[in-house]
């Protein structure tokens, strides 16, 4: 089931093409934000279209079994 929103957050930006276009998203969680102590992780709103988009600038590391990518903004 496809998890995403109709609209991307005001205040938030894209980390992969660094705008707050209102298109539709989705969150992803942050690395390290969800503890086992029962609390709900955070995460950051990607646009949908961003990922294929930029999909050449994806890589795999086979080794940890981790797709990943640099972006152009850093995020709090």
């Amino acid at each position: 089931m496809k998890r995403s929103f109709d609209h991307f957050p005001e205040i938030k930006v894209c980390p992969i093409c660094g705008t707050n276009e209102d298109k539709e998203c989705f969150l992803i969680p942050i690395d390290g934000t969800d503890e086992d102590d029962g609390k709900i992780c955070q995460a950051h709103p990607f646009h949908v279209n961003c990922i294929e988009d930029y999909a050449e600038r994806f890589r795999f590391h086979r080794d940890m079994g981790l797709l990943y990518m640099h972006t152009k903004k850093e995020v709090e």
